[in-house]
Protein backbone atom coordinates (compact mmCIF):
# COMPACT_ATOMS: atom_id res chain seq x y z
CA UNK A 1 0.00 0.00 0.00
CA UNK A 2 1.29 3.59 -1.02
CA UNK A 3 1.67 6.29 1.54
CA UNK A 4 2.91 10.19 1.68
CA UNK A 5 2.37 12.75 3.78
CA UNK A 6 2.46 16.19 2.14
CA UNK A 7 2.62 19.34 4.73
CA UNK A 8 2.47 23.34 4.18
CA UNK A 9 5.33 25.14 3.64
CA UNK A 10 5.41 28.49 5.58
CA UNK A 11 4.12 30.33 2.07
CA UNK A 12 1.22 27.82 1.75
CA UNK A 13 3.28 25.37 -0.80
CA UNK A 14 2.91 21.85 -0.47
CA UNK A 15 5.51 19.91 0.26
CA UNK A 16 6.41 16.27 1.78
CA UNK A 17 9.05 14.94 4.29
CA UNK A 18 10.75 12.15 2.40
CA UNK A 19 13.99 10.18 3.04
CA UNK A 20 15.65 8.42 0.31
CA UNK A 21 16.92 4.86 0.58
CA UNK A 22 20.37 3.82 -1.43
CA UNK A 23 19.07 2.52 -4.14
CA UNK A 24 18.58 3.21 -7.71
CA UNK A 25 15.14 4.12 -8.46
CA UNK A 26 14.29 4.20 -12.02
CA UNK A 27 12.16 7.36 -13.43
CA UNK A 28 9.44 7.45 -15.51
CA UNK A 29 7.37 10.41 -16.23
CA UNK A 30 3.38 10.73 -15.83
CA UNK A 31 1.61 13.81 -17.42
CA UNK A 32 -1.21 15.34 -15.15
CA UNK A 33 -4.11 14.39 -17.58
CA UNK A 34 -5.51 10.71 -17.61
CA UNK A 35 -5.51 11.05 -21.60
CA UNK A 36 -1.69 11.00 -22.19
CA UNK A 37 -2.24 11.05 -26.06
CA UNK A 38 -3.42 14.76 -25.63
CA UNK A 39 -0.71 15.92 -23.79
CA UNK A 40 2.20 14.40 -25.47
CA UNK A 41 3.84 17.69 -26.93
CA UNK A 42 4.56 19.30 -23.35
CA UNK A 43 8.08 20.37 -22.65
CA UNK A 44 8.05 18.99 -19.35
CA UNK A 45 5.95 16.49 -17.13
CA UNK A 46 4.61 18.20 -14.03
CA UNK A 47 5.16 14.83 -11.74
CA UNK A 48 7.67 12.08 -11.59
CA UNK A 49 6.84 8.85 -10.73
CA UNK A 50 9.37 6.62 -8.97
CA UNK A 51 8.70 3.16 -10.32
CA UNK A 52 11.20 0.89 -7.91
CA UNK A 53 10.25 0.22 -4.80
CA UNK A 54 11.79 0.46 -2.13
CA UNK A 55 12.57 3.49 -2.75
CA UNK A 56 11.16 6.70 -0.53
CA UNK A 57 10.63 6.10 3.10
CA UNK A 58 8.49 9.08 4.85
CA UNK A 59 10.49 10.37 7.54
CA UNK A 60 7.91 12.18 9.27
CA UNK A 61 7.42 9.38 11.27
CA UNK A 62 3.14 10.38 11.03
CA UNK A 63 3.15 12.20 14.47
CA UNK A 64 -0.82 11.24 15.55
CA UNK A 65 -2.00 14.84 15.74
CA UNK A 66 -4.03 13.76 18.81
CA UNK A 67 -5.18 11.70 20.73
CA UNK A 68 -4.97 11.40 24.86
CA UNK A 69 -1.36 11.22 25.44
CA UNK A 70 -1.07 13.92 22.88
CA UNK A 71 -3.26 16.44 24.46
CA UNK A 72 -2.01 15.59 27.62
CA UNK A 73 1.49 16.65 26.72
CA UNK A 74 -0.10 19.85 25.11
CA UNK A 75 -1.56 20.87 28.26
CA UNK A 76 1.70 20.28 30.34
CA UNK A 77 3.35 22.28 28.04
CA UNK A 78 0.61 24.96 28.72
CA UNK A 79 0.79 24.59 32.60
CA UNK A 80 4.68 25.20 32.19
CA UNK A 81 4.17 28.28 29.91
CA UNK A 82 1.87 29.09 32.81
CA UNK A 83 4.85 30.19 35.13
CA UNK A 84 8.40 29.96 33.55
CA UNK A 85 8.01 33.47 32.30
CA UNK A 86 6.04 35.43 34.98
CA UNK A 87 8.47 36.47 37.52
CA UNK A 88 10.92 38.09 34.53
CA UNK A 89 8.79 39.31 32.04
CA UNK A 90 4.84 39.07 32.03
CA UNK A 91 4.12 40.45 36.03
CA UNK A 92 8.06 41.99 36.66
CA UNK A 93 6.21 45.09 35.92
CA UNK A 94 4.44 44.45 39.50
CA UNK A 95 7.94 43.58 41.33
CA UNK A 96 9.53 46.22 39.47
CA UNK A 97 6.85 49.42 41.20
CA UNK A 98 7.60 47.61 44.47
CA UNK A 99 11.17 47.22 44.55
CA UNK A 100 11.55 50.92 43.55
CA UNK A 101 10.18 51.49 46.89
CA UNK A 102 11.70 48.90 49.01
CA UNK A 103 15.26 50.02 47.14
CA UNK A 104 14.30 53.80 47.01
CA UNK A 105 17.84 54.97 45.83
CA UNK A 106 17.98 52.62 42.75
CA UNK A 107 17.36 53.67 39.16
CA UNK A 108 14.27 52.16 37.09
CA UNK A 109 17.07 50.86 34.59
CA UNK A 110 19.06 49.13 37.34
CA UNK A 111 15.71 47.40 38.64
CA UNK A 112 14.85 46.89 35.00
CA UNK A 113 17.80 44.67 34.35
CA UNK A 114 16.27 42.26 37.45
CA UNK A 115 13.94 40.75 34.62
CA UNK A 116 15.87 41.47 31.89
CA UNK A 117 18.91 39.23 33.41
CA UNK A 118 16.53 36.36 34.12
CA UNK A 119 14.94 36.57 30.09
CA UNK A 120 18.31 36.56 28.85
CA UNK A 121 19.96 33.80 30.81
CA UNK A 122 16.71 31.80 29.57
CA UNK A 123 17.88 32.23 25.55
CA UNK A 124 21.62 31.84 26.74
CA UNK A 125 21.26 28.60 28.58
CA UNK A 126 19.30 27.05 25.87
CA UNK A 127 22.20 25.02 24.69
CA UNK A 128 22.71 23.37 28.31
CA UNK A 129 18.67 23.00 28.69
CA UNK A 130 19.10 21.35 25.16
CA UNK A 131 21.92 18.81 25.78
CA UNK A 132 20.24 17.81 29.31
CA UNK A 133 16.67 17.24 27.52
CA UNK A 134 18.46 14.95 24.64
CA UNK A 135 20.54 13.08 27.46
CA UNK A 136 17.94 12.49 30.32
CA UNK A 137 14.71 13.56 28.90
CA UNK A 138 12.30 15.99 28.70
CA UNK A 139 10.40 15.34 31.95
CA UNK A 140 13.85 15.09 34.11
CA UNK A 141 15.05 18.32 32.86
CA UNK A 142 11.66 19.70 33.19
CA UNK A 143 11.40 18.34 36.91
CA UNK A 144 15.27 19.80 37.69
CA UNK A 145 14.44 22.97 36.09
CA UNK A 146 11.38 22.94 38.37
CA UNK A 147 13.66 23.20 41.60
CA UNK A 148 16.06 25.35 40.25
CA UNK A 149 12.94 27.81 39.87
CA UNK A 150 11.67 27.56 43.48
CA UNK A 151 14.90 27.93 45.09
CA UNK A 152 15.91 30.73 42.99
CA UNK A 153 12.67 32.65 44.33
CA UNK A 154 12.91 31.62 47.64
CA UNK A 155 15.94 32.97 48.02
CA UNK A 156 14.96 36.05 46.46
CA UNK A 157 12.43 36.71 49.18
CA UNK A 158 15.52 36.86 51.38
CA UNK A 159 17.20 39.42 49.23
CA UNK A 160 18.62 42.59 51.06
CA UNK A 161 20.17 44.29 48.39
CA UNK A 162 19.63 44.74 44.60
CA UNK A 163 22.52 42.54 43.41
CA UNK A 164 21.18 39.18 45.69
CA UNK A 165 18.01 39.51 42.83
CA UNK A 166 20.06 39.64 40.03
CA UNK A 167 21.51 36.52 41.01
CA UNK A 168 18.41 34.79 42.55
CA UNK A 169 15.42 36.44 40.46
CA UNK A 170 17.28 36.71 37.54
CA UNK A 171 20.30 34.50 36.97
CA UNK A 172 19.40 31.45 38.80
CA UNK A 173 15.52 31.46 37.67
CA UNK A 174 16.76 32.34 34.52
CA UNK A 175 18.34 28.87 34.12
CA UNK A 176 15.42 27.04 35.77
CA UNK A 177 13.64 28.50 33.11
CA UNK A 178 15.46 27.56 30.15
CA UNK A 179 15.47 24.16 32.33
CA UNK A 180 11.61 23.72 32.02
CA UNK A 181 11.25 25.87 28.83
CA UNK A 182 13.24 23.85 26.30
CA UNK A 183 11.25 20.85 27.20
CA UNK A 184 7.76 21.97 26.77
CA UNK A 185 8.46 24.22 23.38
CA UNK A 186 10.08 20.93 22.02
CA UNK A 187 7.66 18.30 23.29
CA UNK A 188 4.30 19.07 21.29
CA UNK A 189 5.94 18.54 18.14
CA UNK A 190 7.08 15.30 18.68
CA UNK A 191 3.18 14.69 18.81
CA UNK A 192 1.88 16.89 16.02
CA UNK A 193 2.46 17.20 12.35
CA UNK A 194 -0.32 18.97 10.46
CA UNK A 195 -2.09 20.57 13.59
CA UNK A 196 1.23 21.72 15.03
CA UNK A 197 0.62 25.11 14.66
CA UNK A 198 -2.67 24.95 16.39
CA UNK A 199 -1.12 22.17 19.51
CA UNK A 200 2.21 25.12 19.58
CA UNK A 201 -0.50 28.22 20.27
CA UNK A 202 -2.14 26.13 22.59
CA UNK A 203 0.88 25.10 24.65
CA UNK A 204 2.43 29.08 24.35
CA UNK A 205 -1.16 30.13 25.41
CA UNK A 206 -0.36 29.50 28.82
CA UNK A 207 1.80 32.20 29.31
CA UNK A 208 -0.73 34.88 28.37
CA UNK A 209 -3.34 32.59 30.88
CA UNK A 210 -0.70 32.76 33.48
CA UNK A 211 0.24 36.39 33.24
CA UNK A 212 -3.90 37.19 33.31
CA UNK A 213 -4.42 34.91 36.68
CA UNK A 214 -0.94 35.93 38.18
CA UNK A 215 -0.68 40.00 37.59
CA UNK A 216 -3.56 40.49 39.99
CA UNK A 217 -3.07 37.95 42.68
CA UNK A 218 0.71 38.71 42.78
CA UNK A 219 -0.74 42.55 43.38
CA UNK A 220 -3.06 41.36 46.15
CA UNK A 221 -0.70 39.27 47.67
CA UNK A 222 2.13 42.08 47.52
CA UNK A 223 -0.21 44.16 49.43
CA UNK A 224 -1.56 41.84 52.32
CA UNK A 225 1.83 40.02 53.03
CA UNK A 226 4.70 41.86 51.50
CA UNK A 227 7.25 41.27 48.78
CA UNK A 228 9.18 38.31 51.03
CA UNK A 229 6.21 36.15 51.18
CA UNK A 230 4.44 36.85 47.66
CA UNK A 231 8.13 35.51 46.50
CA UNK A 232 7.51 32.32 48.61
CA UNK A 233 3.83 32.19 47.91
CA UNK A 234 4.93 32.08 44.02
CA UNK A 235 7.81 29.32 45.05
CA UNK A 236 5.36 26.82 46.24
CA UNK A 237 3.11 27.46 43.30
CA UNK A 238 5.74 26.67 41.29
CA UNK A 239 6.63 22.96 42.51
CA UNK A 240 2.79 22.34 42.37
CA UNK A 241 2.19 23.89 38.73
CA UNK A 242 5.58 22.74 37.04
CA UNK A 243 6.05 20.00 38.97
CA UNK A 244 3.23 18.52 37.99
CA UNK A 245 3.34 19.22 34.27
CA UNK A 246 6.73 17.93 34.08
CA UNK A 247 5.10 14.35 34.46
CA UNK A 248 3.18 15.36 31.74
CA UNK A 249 5.50 16.10 28.77
CA UNK A 250 7.76 13.62 27.10
CA UNK A 251 9.23 12.81 23.98
CA UNK A 252 7.87 10.49 21.23
CA UNK A 253 9.01 7.45 21.18
CA UNK A 254 10.10 6.73 16.63
CA UNK A 255 8.00 4.28 15.10
CA UNK A 256 9.96 1.91 12.64
CA UNK A 257 10.66 3.14 9.34
CA UNK A 258 9.30 0.93 6.37
CA UNK A 259 10.21 1.52 3.04
CA UNK A 260 7.03 2.44 0.58
CA UNK A 261 7.31 3.49 -3.04
CA UNK A 262 5.37 7.19 -3.54
CA UNK A 263 3.28 7.34 -7.03
CA UNK A 264 4.10 10.77 -7.56
CA UNK A 265 5.79 13.65 -6.25
CA UNK A 266 5.50 17.20 -7.06
CA UNK A 267 9.00 18.65 -9.04
CA UNK A 268 9.23 20.72 -4.95
CA UNK A 269 10.01 17.14 -3.39
CA UNK A 270 11.94 16.72 -6.27
CA UNK A 271 14.38 19.11 -5.38
CA UNK A 272 14.62 17.71 -1.63
CA UNK A 273 15.30 14.52 -2.88
CA UNK A 274 18.02 15.94 -5.00
CA UNK A 275 19.39 17.94 -2.00
CA UNK A 276 19.53 14.36 -0.25
CA UNK A 277 21.10 12.13 -2.66
CA UNK A 278 24.03 14.86 -2.98
CA UNK A 279 27.42 14.65 -0.99
CA UNK A 280 26.77 18.04 0.73
CA UNK A 281 23.95 16.29 2.84
CA UNK A 282 26.20 14.68 4.68
CA UNK A 283 27.28 17.15 7.78
CA UNK A 284 30.50 16.66 8.96
CA UNK A 285 31.01 16.50 13.07
CA UNK A 286 33.47 17.76 15.19
CA UNK A 287 35.09 21.18 14.59
CA UNK A 288 34.98 20.57 10.97
CA UNK A 289 31.07 20.38 11.50
CA UNK A 290 31.04 23.54 13.50
CA UNK A 291 32.41 25.72 10.92
CA UNK A 292 29.48 24.27 8.58
CA UNK A 293 26.56 25.57 10.86
CA UNK A 294 28.62 28.92 10.56
CA UNK A 295 27.93 28.89 6.83
CA UNK A 296 23.88 29.10 7.41
CA UNK A 297 24.77 33.49 7.63
CA UNK A 298 25.14 33.31 4.13
CA UNK A 299 21.43 32.78 3.90
CA UNK A 300 19.29 35.68 3.71
CA UNK A 301 16.70 34.17 5.16
CA UNK A 302 18.69 33.66 8.09
CA UNK A 303 20.03 37.19 8.43
CA UNK A 304 16.61 38.98 8.22
CA UNK A 305 14.72 36.70 10.40
CA UNK A 306 17.94 37.56 13.43
CA UNK A 307 18.00 41.04 12.98
CA UNK A 308 14.12 40.58 13.28
CA UNK A 309 14.57 39.22 16.65
CA UNK A 310 17.55 40.96 17.43
CA UNK A 311 15.62 44.97 17.06
CA UNK A 312 12.65 43.08 18.33
CA UNK A 313 13.82 41.58 21.10
CA UNK A 314 15.21 45.41 22.73
CA UNK A 315 11.45 46.64 22.97
CA UNK A 316 9.13 43.41 23.48
CA UNK A 317 9.26 43.69 27.23
CA UNK A 318 9.19 47.32 27.52
CA UNK A 319 5.40 47.55 27.58
CA UNK A 320 5.38 44.61 29.76
CA UNK A 321 7.75 46.38 32.12
CA UNK A 322 5.91 49.93 32.78
CA UNK A 323 2.57 48.70 32.78
CA UNK A 324 1.92 49.66 36.19
CA UNK A 325 4.64 52.52 36.47
CA UNK A 326 2.71 54.60 33.67
CA UNK A 327 -0.52 53.54 34.67
CA UNK A 328 0.69 55.93 37.92
CA UNK A 329 1.94 58.20 35.62
CA UNK A 330 -1.36 59.01 33.89
CA UNK A 331 -3.09 58.43 37.39
CA UNK A 332 -4.54 55.59 37.43
CA UNK A 333 -3.98 53.35 39.97
CA UNK A 334 -1.24 50.13 40.73
CA UNK A 335 -4.80 48.14 40.96
CA UNK A 336 -5.43 49.50 37.38
CA UNK A 337 -2.07 49.06 36.50
CA UNK A 338 -2.12 45.37 37.47
CA UNK A 339 -5.45 44.85 35.60
CA UNK A 340 -4.45 46.12 32.74
CA UNK A 341 -1.08 43.42 32.84
CA UNK A 342 -3.41 40.65 33.77
CA UNK A 343 -5.79 41.64 30.54
CA UNK A 344 -2.72 42.61 27.86
CA UNK A 345 -1.48 38.79 28.96
CA UNK A 346 -5.26 37.55 28.44
CA UNK A 347 -5.56 38.93 24.71
CA UNK A 348 -1.55 37.26 24.59
CA UNK A 349 -3.49 33.82 25.51
CA UNK A 350 -6.21 34.72 22.95
CA UNK A 351 -3.48 35.68 19.82
CA UNK A 352 -1.07 32.83 20.66
CA UNK A 353 -4.31 30.42 20.16
CA UNK A 354 -6.14 32.07 17.41
CA UNK A 355 -3.07 33.03 15.19
CA UNK A 356 -1.12 29.81 15.53
CA UNK A 357 -4.97 28.44 14.37
CA UNK A 358 -4.74 30.39 11.25
CA UNK A 359 -0.87 29.78 10.55
CA UNK A 360 -2.13 26.16 9.84
CA UNK A 361 -4.84 27.47 7.03
CA UNK A 362 -2.63 30.90 6.08
CA UNK A 363 0.15 31.57 4.06
CA UNK A 364 2.54 31.72 7.84
CA UNK A 365 4.40 34.34 6.00
CA UNK A 366 0.82 36.26 5.83
CA UNK A 367 0.63 35.96 9.43
CA UNK A 368 3.77 36.52 11.03
CA UNK A 369 4.03 39.59 8.61
CA UNK A 370 0.60 40.87 9.55
CA UNK A 371 1.87 40.52 13.46
CA UNK A 372 5.42 41.90 13.63
CA UNK A 373 3.58 45.19 11.59
CA UNK A 374 0.73 45.18 13.87
CA UNK A 375 3.17 45.04 17.23
CA UNK A 376 4.83 47.94 16.36
CA UNK A 377 1.89 49.82 15.38
CA UNK A 378 0.32 49.75 18.15
CA UNK A 379 3.25 51.03 20.48
CA UNK A 380 3.77 54.13 17.91
CA UNK A 381 0.39 55.35 17.95
CA UNK A 382 -2.58 53.80 20.41
CA UNK A 383 0.25 53.97 23.41
CA UNK A 384 1.67 57.74 22.31
CA UNK A 385 -1.91 58.31 22.46
CA UNK A 386 -2.78 56.69 26.31
CA UNK A 387 -4.07 59.36 28.22
CA UNK A 388 -6.98 57.30 29.82
CA UNK A 389 -7.65 53.80 31.39
CA UNK A 390 -10.01 53.22 27.79
CA UNK A 391 -7.17 53.86 25.55
CA UNK A 392 -4.36 52.43 27.39
CA UNK A 393 -6.72 49.20 28.02
CA UNK A 394 -7.23 49.23 24.05
CA UNK A 395 -3.35 49.67 23.90
CA UNK A 396 -2.94 46.74 26.06
CA UNK A 397 -5.18 44.53 24.31
CA UNK A 398 -3.92 45.06 21.14
CA UNK A 399 -0.06 44.87 21.69
CA UNK A 400 -0.39 41.94 23.95
CA UNK A 401 -2.85 39.87 21.02
CA UNK A 402 -0.49 40.68 18.22
CA UNK A 403 2.77 40.01 20.32
CA UNK A 404 1.70 36.86 21.38
CA UNK A 405 1.28 35.96 18.43
CA UNK A 406 4.30 36.98 16.84
CA UNK A 407 6.47 34.74 20.08
CA UNK A 408 4.10 31.27 18.99
CA UNK A 409 4.50 31.87 15.52
CA UNK A 410 9.09 31.66 15.23
CA UNK A 411 9.36 28.45 16.21
CA UNK A 412 6.97 27.19 13.70
CA UNK A 413 8.61 29.39 10.93
CA UNK A 414 12.30 28.63 11.94
CA UNK A 415 11.39 24.83 11.90
CA UNK A 416 9.41 25.13 8.48
CA UNK A 417 12.35 27.23 6.46
CA UNK A 418 15.27 25.81 7.76
CA UNK A 419 14.54 22.45 8.05
CA UNK A 420 14.83 19.88 10.35
CA UNK A 421 18.52 19.34 9.89
CA UNK A 422 19.62 22.69 10.91
CA UNK A 423 17.15 23.89 13.15
CA UNK A 424 19.25 23.49 16.74
CA UNK A 425 21.34 25.81 14.80
CA UNK A 426 19.12 28.20 13.58
CA UNK A 427 17.38 28.44 16.73
CA UNK A 428 20.07 28.78 18.60
CA UNK A 429 21.66 31.14 17.45
CA UNK A 430 18.40 33.42 17.23
CA UNK A 431 17.42 32.92 20.75
CA UNK A 432 20.84 34.14 21.68
CA UNK A 433 19.96 36.68 19.50
CA UNK A 434 16.70 37.81 21.28
CA UNK A 435 18.49 37.42 24.53
CA UNK A 436 20.83 40.12 23.52
CA UNK A 437 18.25 41.97 22.64
CA UNK A 438 16.16 41.59 25.85
CA UNK A 439 19.35 42.04 28.04
CA UNK A 440 19.28 45.70 26.53
CA UNK A 441 16.19 46.82 26.38
CA UNK A 442 14.33 47.46 29.36
CA UNK A 443 17.37 48.49 31.15
CA UNK A 444 17.86 50.93 28.23
CA UNK A 445 14.65 52.28 28.67
CA UNK A 446 15.17 52.32 32.35
CA UNK A 447 17.99 55.21 32.21
CA UNK A 448 16.10 56.78 29.38
CA UNK A 449 13.33 57.21 32.04
CA UNK A 450 15.85 58.19 34.33
CA UNK A 451 17.23 60.95 31.96
CA UNK A 452 13.95 62.72 31.70
CA UNK A 453 13.77 63.62 35.08
CA UNK A 454 12.65 65.76 37.07
CA UNK A 455 9.65 66.32 34.61
CA UNK A 456 9.59 62.45 33.52
CA UNK A 457 7.69 61.48 30.08
CA UNK A 458 7.16 58.26 28.33
CA UNK A 459 7.68 59.59 24.96
CA UNK A 460 11.07 58.71 24.69
CA UNK A 461 10.88 55.62 26.19
CA UNK A 462 7.67 54.62 24.01
CA UNK A 463 9.97 55.69 21.09
CA UNK A 464 12.54 53.20 21.79
CA UNK A 465 10.45 50.62 22.09
CA UNK A 466 7.75 51.26 18.76
CA UNK A 467 11.35 52.21 16.78
CA UNK A 468 12.90 48.85 17.46
CA UNK A 469 9.91 46.80 16.96
CA UNK A 470 9.21 48.73 13.32
CA UNK A 471 12.70 47.68 12.34
CA UNK A 472 11.68 44.41 13.13
CA UNK A 473 9.08 44.59 11.15
CA UNK A 474 10.85 45.62 8.30
CA UNK A 475 13.42 42.35 8.60
CA UNK A 476 10.68 40.06 8.82
CA UNK A 477 9.49 41.85 5.20
CA UNK A 478 12.82 41.37 3.91
CA UNK A 479 12.42 37.76 5.08
CA UNK A 480 9.23 36.96 3.30
CA UNK A 481 10.91 38.87 -0.05
CA UNK A 482 14.03 35.77 0.35
CA UNK A 483 11.71 33.16 1.27
CA UNK A 484 9.72 34.47 -2.18
CA UNK A 485 12.78 34.68 -4.37
CA UNK A 486 14.78 31.57 -2.77
CA UNK A 487 10.94 29.41 -3.89
CA UNK A 488 11.34 31.00 -7.39
CA UNK A 489 14.58 30.10 -8.05
CA UNK A 490 14.26 26.44 -6.68
CA UNK A 491 11.16 25.87 -8.51
CA UNK A 492 12.77 27.14 -11.56
CA UNK A 493 15.76 24.91 -11.45
CA UNK A 494 13.67 21.88 -10.50
CA UNK A 495 11.66 22.88 -13.78
CA UNK A 496 14.95 22.63 -15.49
CA UNK A 497 16.24 19.52 -13.83
CA UNK A 498 12.92 17.37 -14.25
CA UNK A 499 13.08 18.89 -17.97
CA UNK A 500 16.71 17.72 -18.71
CA UNK A 501 16.37 14.27 -16.77
CA UNK A 502 13.20 13.13 -18.96
CA UNK A 503 15.47 14.32 -21.97
CA UNK A 504 18.21 12.19 -21.43
CA UNK A 505 16.01 9.05 -20.71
Amino acid sequence: MSTSKTFRDVDGTPRTSCEIVPTYPKYTTRTPSSKPEKNAKSAAPSFIEISQSPTLVDISDRAPDGGLRAWLVVLGSFLIHCFCFAPTEYIFGIFENHYLDLYPSSSHGSIAFIGTLGSSTTYFAGFVSGVSADKFGYRATALLGTGVMALALILASFATQVWHLYLSQGVLFGIGASLVYYPAIGAPSHWFDAKRGLALGLAVSGTGLGGLGLAPATQALMDGVGVGWTLRVLAFFCIVVCGSASFLISERESGKKMPEPAPAITDVEIGQITEKLSPESKKPTGIAGFFAELKVFKNPQFLSLTFAELSASIGFLIPMYYFQTYSLFIGLTAENGALIAGLSSGASCLGRIALGYAADRLPKTVVVSCCAWMTAGSILVVWTLSKSFGVYLLFALIYGFFAGGYVSLVPLVLSETFGAHQLSTVIGFMYAASGVGMLAGAPVAGMILDATKPNISYLPVIMTAGGTLLLGAICVSAWVFFRRLDKKTKREGVASSAASTVANL
